[in-house]
């Protein structure tokens, strides 16, 4: 009963340290604070549910859930490319247990290209979350389809789902939208999920999500009823949907150099924007080094891109604005190594075992004492610490920046 008392306890101390993150968020703009005010009720009416299913439910936490010989599995990731990329670090953890297991996935439809061609997937799947379609600051709300559509796939998708027969559901996901309700209703003979996600008394194991670890760490929690030791595992998340071909015919002259760096220096959030005049310096160093710099981005953010190289030799530099995910896949597993910001092609070169230098700004989205990495920065990013990355703060300078540059080149 006190091992329990000290769980619940655990839960509910997480769900407060959310609920205060969101109220006390800084330096945000207007999408984002309507998201997050959002997220303030969600989480306020998610707490009267969560005090009413854990009086109902509290004696499925002393069942012990120990999984044998499963054959069939469905993860539930709904998040943005990087973190679902992320999460197919679990991948072949479950393969090297269970070599003979089948893995289904059930995803937005817009990141399919990230694990598309994995050979360790068996199945995807497409759901159309509402909460990401409409709500208000969420930037597929500019692409909403309509309500009835979305629902009618939905639960044609979840009555094709019931049939399947799953051993094990793993929610992969803690925040909101998370709810274990819908996916109970696949009937799953055990469904995983963190004690921070929606209805997660109706979980058959809770995995203690916490703040202040890496969140592919936390994942591993998720998967101690298979028999995966979490303290045994390393991180190796995989792409495997590359276009080679795609990405030599756009730029020839580019894969014909010996020596290739990638940049992604801007994000679509301004939180994470690095000054101008620093990316300058780098990319003169790099050329002082004789490589080849491509600048990444969206074709939106082309503007920024061409201000940083607009005063600069530009014989050694492209601007590549128009490729697609599977073109920067072959771009970065061609380059040496790849500088940017913490986003998706971060996510990216670290799938791809590439060396990464990433400037990281946590203080927006992490409340500071809260949540903190095992690194010289505030707050939490969802880049994980691996040997082959340099994490910087976002606050650090051009020099800081070079210097790791030229004595990784030594």
């Amino acid at each position: 009963m006190k091992e329990m008392s000290k769980i619940l306890m655990g839960k509910y101390f997480s769900l407060l340290r959310k609920f205060i993150g969101n109220i006390c968020r800084k330096r945000i703009g207007l999408p984002k604070k309507l998201t997050k005010l959002f997220k303030i009720f969600y989480l306020f009416f998610g707490l009267i549910i969560e005090l009413v299913g854990d009086v109902l439910f509290f004696w499925k936490r002393f069942k012990k859930v120990k999984i044998i010989n499963p054959q069939k599995i469905l993860i539930i990731k709904f998040d943005q490319l990087g973190d679902v990329l992320l999460s197919t670090s679990l991948l072949p953890l479950i393969k090297n247990k269970w070599p003979e297991l089948k893995i289904d996935y059930l995803i937005n439809p817009k990141v399919e290209v990230v694990i598309k061609n994995n050979p360790q997937l068996n199945k995807i799947y497409f759901w159309n979350n509402l909460i990401l379609y409409f709500v208000l600051g969420r930037k597929e709300a500019a692409k909403k389809p309509k309500l009835r559509d979305v629902l009618r796939k939905n639960l044609a998708l979840l009555k094709f789902l019931r049939h399947e027969n799953y051993d094990v559901i793993i929610n992969l996901r803690a925040y909101p939208p998370s709810s274990n309700f819908v996916w109970k209703l696949i009937k799953p003979k055990n469904l995983l999920a963190f004690d921070i996600s929606g209805c997660s008394f109706l979980a058959d194991y809770w995995a203690p999500y916490n703040l202040q670890e890496e969140e592919w760490r936390n994942y591993l929690r998720l998967l101690e009823p298979l028999g995966i030791k979490a303290d045994e595992a390393k991180f190796s998340s995989g792409f495997f949907n590359f276009d080679d071909r795609g990405i030599e015919e756009k730029m020839p002259a580019v894969f014909g150099a010996k020596k290739i760096v990638a940049l992604a220096p801007v994000s679509f959030d301004r939180d994470r924007l690095w000054p101008i005049k620093n990316w300058q310096r780098v990319v003169i160093n790099l050329l002082q080094l004789n490589y080849q710099v491509v600048l990444t981005g969206l074709p939106s953010q082309e503007k920024f891109l061409s201000d940083i190289v607009s005063e600069l030799d530009q014989r050694n530099i492209r601007i590549a604005t128009n490729l697609s995910i599977s073109e920067l896949g072959s771009l970065l597993k061609k380059s040496d190594f790849f500088i940017g910001i913490d986003s998706f092609p971060a996510h990216l070169s670290l799938a791809l075992f590439k060396k990464t230098f990433c400037l990281v700004n946590t203080k927006s989205y992490y409340l500071k004492g809260y949540s903190r990495p095992k690194i010289f920065i505030d707050g939490r990013s969802m880049i994980p610490l691996v040997e082959n990355i340099k994490i910087l703060p976002l606050e650090s300078s051009a020099a800081e920046l070079i210097k790791l540059l030229n004595f990784a080149e030594k």
